[in-house]
Formats: C-alpha cells, sequence, structure tokens
C-alpha cells in the first residue's frame, strides 16, 4: 500500500475498502445462497431471536427447579441439547457445566406413540400444553405432562412434569369409584345422592328399577324421599366446625305411596353430605321397601289378638313356666281346674309349679324328657288340687332355649284327665284281675311272662302250676257262691304266702299260677311249692261248714323248660298231670294193701 501522510485520508480509504467487502458479502449471501453458509447464518440468527423470548431469571429457575424437568431438543435430529439437573438424573444424561455428554436423543426415553403425537402437535400448532405422555425411565413406565414450543430451527424447549403418582391416586380414586358404585349396585335396596341443587347425581339400579326415570315428571310423586322440612341451610363455619355434630344430621320416616303394583311402605333413612368445614353439599339416602315386614307386622298383631282370645277363652289350661319353676302365666281355665276362682288368686296363692304335682319324681322325669326333646307331648301325671284332693293332668310342653341351649321359659298346655284316668284305672283293672278272686286274670299272667322273658339281663323264673282237687263237689253240694268264696279265700291265702317277687294269678276254674323269680334250685323250688300245697289243704270254714279241698301242682323253669309263655305254662301243665297220675297210683296202691291185710 503506498504511503499515505495524511491520516484522515488513510481512514475514508479503509472504510470504502470495508464497505466494499462488506457488499461484495451481501451479494454473495442475497443472490447466491451457498447453502451451509445461509443455513449456519440462519440457526444462529434463530437461537439469538428464540433466547430471548425467556428471561435469564425464569431461564435460571427453570432449569434450576428441582420438580420440573426442563429440556430442549431438536425435533428433526432428536439430540438433546439442554437439560437441568433433575432431569439428567432421572434420565441418566451425564452433564459438564450445562453441557450434555454424548447422543442422548428424546425418542429413548418417550414412547413411540407419544413421540408421534407430541411431534404431530407441534408441526401443526407450534406450541402445547399439558400434553399427556408416557416415557420409559429404569424400564418402568412413567406418567408425564409436557407443555413445550417449537423454535423455527426446529429446536423444542419443553417443560415436563411427573404425574406418575398423581395418576396412581386418581387411578386408585377412579378405581374406588367404580367399586363403590359396583357394591351399591348390588344392594337389593334403593340408594340415591341428591345435590342442593335437587337434582340426582347417583342412584343404583335398585332405585331406578323401584322409582324409575328420575327425569320422568311421574318422579315427582315420589318427594317424599326428600321432604321440605329436611331441606337444612349451611352449618355455619367456624375454627372448630369439624367438631360439631348437628341434631338433625339423621333423619329416617316411614311413607306409603301408590305404585304401580299397589301400595308400597317405604323406610327412609337420609343423611346429609357434609364438607370439612360443615356446610351441606347433598344427602344420600337408603329407600328401603318395607311393605313386606308391614304385612307380617299386621299378621302378628291379628296372631297376637287371636292368642289372646284362645288363651283367655280355651278349655285347657295354658301356662308359662320360667327355667326355675316360676309360675308366670295362667289362664282362666288353669285356674279352674286347681280349683282357683282366679288366674290373680292362683298367681297370688302358687309362686312355683312344683306346688301342683303329687309326686317329684314325675316332674323329674317329665323335666328330663323336655331338657332332651325341647318338648314333651300328652305325659300324664298326677296333681294336687287347692282343696287338696288328687287328680290327674296331661301336659304338652315346649321348651324355649336360649342361644346356647339353656332353658329360658316351657309354654303348657294342660288338660284335666281325672275322669278318663279313673276310667282307664277301672277298666285295666278289671282287664288284669280276676273279678271272682280280686287277683291278677289270664290277661295280667301273660303280660308278666312277657316282661320276664324280654327282660334283660335275662333271669331265671319257675312257674308254679296249680290244681284244685275235690273242688266240683263243692260247688255240686254247696252252689256257686260257695265255690266262689273258697276259690277266693285259697287265693288270697297264695298271694299272702308269696314273696313280694313272686306274682300269684287265678288260670280259670280252678287253676292258679305262681311265678317265682329268681328261683333255680330244686330244692328251693320243691321247699316252696310244698308250702303253697299246705296253705291250701288247710280247712275253710264257710256258714258252719267246714270245706277241705287239696291241690296238686307241676312246676317248669326258665329258660330249661322253654322261652315262650305257652312252652312254659304247656311243661308246668304236663308236669302238674305227672303229680297227678302218682298221686292217684300212690292212693291206689296203699288201697290194695289195706284190702290184703284185711
Amino acid at each position: 500500500m503506498p504511503h499515505i501522510s495524511n491520516p484522515y485520508f488513510f481512514i475514508l480509504l479503509l472504510l470504502l475498502y470495508t464497505g466494499v467487502v462488506l457488499f461484495l458479502v451481501f451479494y454473495l449471501l442475497v443472490h447466491k445462497k451457498p447453502a451451509w453458509i445461509y443455513k449456519w447464518a440462519c440457526n444462529r440468527v434463530a437461537a439469538f431471536k428464540d433466547f430471548g423470548r425467556f428471561s435469564p431469571q425464569f431461564r435460571t429457575k427453570l432449569y434450576s427447579s428441582g420438580a420440573i424437568i426442563a429440556i430442549r431438543f431438536n425435533l428433526e435430529t432428536g439430540r438433546v441439547s439442554a437439560i437441568n439437573q433433575t432431569g439428567a438424573d432421572l434420565l441418566g444424561i451425564t452433564k459438564t457445566n450445562n453441557e450434555v455428554h454424548g447422543s442422548f436423543k428424546h425418542g429413548e426415553f418417550l414412547s413411540h406413540e407419544s413421540r408421534k403425537g407430541l411431534v404431530k402437535e407441534l408441526n401443526l400448532h407450534k406450541r402445547v400444553e399439558n400434553y399427556p405422555a408416557t416415557c420409559v425411565v429404569n424400564n418402568a413406565l412413567v406418567k408425564i405432562l409436557i407443555t413445550a414450543e417449537k423454535y423455527e430451527n426446529g429446536d423444542v424447549e419443553a417443560m415436563v412434569i411427573d404425574i406418575t403418582t398423581h395418576f396412581n391416586i386418581y387411578q386408585k380414586i377412579e378405581d374406588q369409584y367404580l367399586f363403590l358404585q359396583n357394591i351399591l349396585n348390588a344392594l337389593p335396596v334403593p340408594v340415591f345422592v341428591r345435590d342442593k341443587s335437587h337434582q340426582y347425581p347417583f342412584t343404583n339400579q335398585a332405585f331406578n328399577k323401584t322409582f324409575g326415570d328420575i327425569n320422568s315428571d311421574s318422579f315427582n310423586k315420589y318427594a317424599f324421599l326428600i321432604p321440605p322440612d329436611f331441606e337444612e341451610s349451611d352449618v355455619p363455619t367456624s375454627e372448630n366446625s369439624q367438631y360439631q355434630t348437628s341434631t338433625s344430621s339423621k333423619f329416617q320416616a316411614e311413607f306409603s305411596t301408590a305404585m304401580s303394583t299397589g301400595v308400597h311402605h317405604f323406610e327412609v333413612r337420609r343423611r346429609p353430605l357434609k364438607k370439612k368445614n360443615g356446610q351441606i353439599f347433598g344427602v344420600v339416602g337408603v329407600a328401603t321397601d318395607i311393605t313386606h315386614r308391614k304385612r307380617i307386622e299386621q299378621d302378628l298383631r291379628d296372631t297376637t289378638k287371636r292368642y289372646k282370645n284362645l288363651f283367655w277363652n280355651a278349655a285347657e289350661g295354658i301356662t308359662t313356666v320360667q327355667h326355675d319353676g316360676r309360675l308366670t302365666e295362667v289362664n282362666p281355665a288353669m285356674a279352674s281346674i286347681c280349683g282357683y276362682d282366679s288366674p290373680e288368686q292362683l298367681l297370688e296363692e302358687v309362686h312355683f309349679v312344683d306346688k301342683f304335682w303329687r309326686y317329684p319324681e314325675q316332674r323329674a322325669e317329665y323335666l328330663k324328657i323336655v331338657l332332651e326333646n325341647k318338648t314333651a307331648v300328652g305325659f300324664d301325671f298326677e296333681f294336687v288340687r287347692r282343696d287338696g284332693t288328687i287328680g290327674w293332668m296331661t301336659i304338652s310342653s315346649s321348651g324355649k332355649f336360649d342361644e346356647h341351649g339353656n332353658l329360658e321359659y316351657i309354654e303348657n298346655i294342660i288338660s284335666d284327665i281325672t275322669l278318663k284316668k279313673q276310667s282307664e284305672i277301672e277298666l285295666t283293672r278289671c282287664a288284669t284281675i280276676d273279678s271272682t278272686t280280686g287277683i291278677c286274670n289270664r290277661n295280667a299272667l301273660e303280660g308278666h311272662l312277657i316282661t320276664l322273658l324280654n327282660a334283660k339281663p335275662a333271669t331265671p323264673f319257675a312257674v308254679v302250676f296249680i290244681d284244685l282237687n275235690n273242688f266240683k263237689p263243692v260247688n255240686d253240694n254247696y252252689g256257686h257262691y260257695t265255690g266262689d268264696k273258697v276259690l277266693e279265700i285259697i287265693a288270697q291265702r297264695l298271694v299272702a304266702n308269696c314273696r313280694e317277687t313272686d306274682f300269684a294269678a287265678r288260670l280259670g276254674g280252678d287253676e292258679f299260677i305262681v311265678i317265682l323269680n329268681e328261683v333255680n334250685n330244686k330244692k328251693t323250688l320243691s321247699g316252696i311249692t310244698d308250702t303253697l300245697l299246705d296253705i291250701i289243704k288247710e280247712p275253710i270254714l264257710l256258714g258252719g261248714i267246714t270245706h277241705v279241698v287239696s291241690a296238686s301242682a307241676g312246676v317248669s323253669q326258665y329258660p330249661a323248660d322253654g322261652d315262650t309263655t305257652a312252652d312254659l305254662l304247656k311243661a308246668a301243665d304236663a308236669s302238674m298231670y305227672d303229680m297227678k297220675r302218682s298221686s292217684k297210683a300212690s292212693k291206689i296202691n296203699n288201697q290194695l294193701e289195706l284190702l290184703a291185710n284185711s
């Protein structure tokens, strides 16, 4: 360059030279546009402009936040150019002086569908707010919300919030709501919720089935679900309002309403829904159809009325006896049976039912039956009337027990069977007592033998068959009256000389049977038989006339001679005839000897 002594001229020349250079550069950029130079320059200018959109203070706070992930990446290349420490720690990215090491891309943590949707939204709108996405961190799915803006150079600057915890909480709340809804729908009773605007935000399936569509005109007739007097004003708020209890926080009532299937009765239970400060925001209620219960209650009242009528007008005695024997309830018939003027008089004089029972052992047997079977049907016992006379009752009882099986009380129906029992006793006596002699007859004999044969364990016994000798002349010479008296005296002698365990009966005519219990020794048996025959031979004085009657006896033993009634009687009869033949042969021999000696 030539030497120029004037400095101002040098400066002017330098400025001219610089202007030419700038002109050439501008010309190349505008008209020729070299691709790499143009792209590089545009990116630098765009980056400078974009960076200016956020204040330095905001960027400092954003990238230093511990709760929000701040990240910058290119949408086309996917490369992450900037990320705060929270995001780096979460995604495992290494940073040094805010520079990201390696070539980490956003596609490595955003799921394919999330990335695809985010790119689409950014390309369309350049900006997204609270875009829900899913990313994978440490092989675990994380729910996030992205707020991002796309710049002209393709870079995206985004704020990412991890909402996994909130999402899980929301999911649990939703699951619990569905669970509660399923439970309420499974309930057979109608359940409803009404808010302060008189709308029904929730009704279960039973409610809809019972009352129909809540939006229909016909639903207005069910206004009893929430009566006007239950619409409470808000509870005044205070610091301790959560500890205050409203006296009308619970309301219950019964209503009747006409429905397509007839009149139905409902029991409605309601409870206000309150906020934490005590303000009421709605009402929850349960409407139970109690029509069936009402019918049962009416039936119970009718039954109670019928029972009272039956109790006071029944011909049978009705009583209630507590577990300890206290008599707590009697009807007029029971008082009359026992000889009292009224139930009140009976209850005043008789506190315990034991006073009626003649034999305590009978009451003990009766109570045993009740405790074992919980009932007793047709148990007969002797009772004592107020005047001390004896009668017979039959009692049928039902015991009432608690959940542990302990007797609480007994309900009884009692009939006076005194006349019936006396008739039965007389019939039994006639059926088992010989009218001539007053001792047991053949029926009683057979019954006694059956009892002995069925006894467990079996015990040995002997059957003595007694047949009177020379009795026919008494009847022929002195008449049947005398003959009957002779039979009666002989029968009483047999009974008097038997042991308490023995049994005597008239078989018929002039035949008698004596059963000797627990006798299996032949010597003892022979001695008892001889004694019986000796007392029969004793003279009988009737009307100044002495009658002497002898007897023959045969014996059979159980079980040696049989194990049935017929076998034993047959064996004893045969033995008796053997004795008769033996005695007759002995008399003939004695007579022959007397003739030979004469």
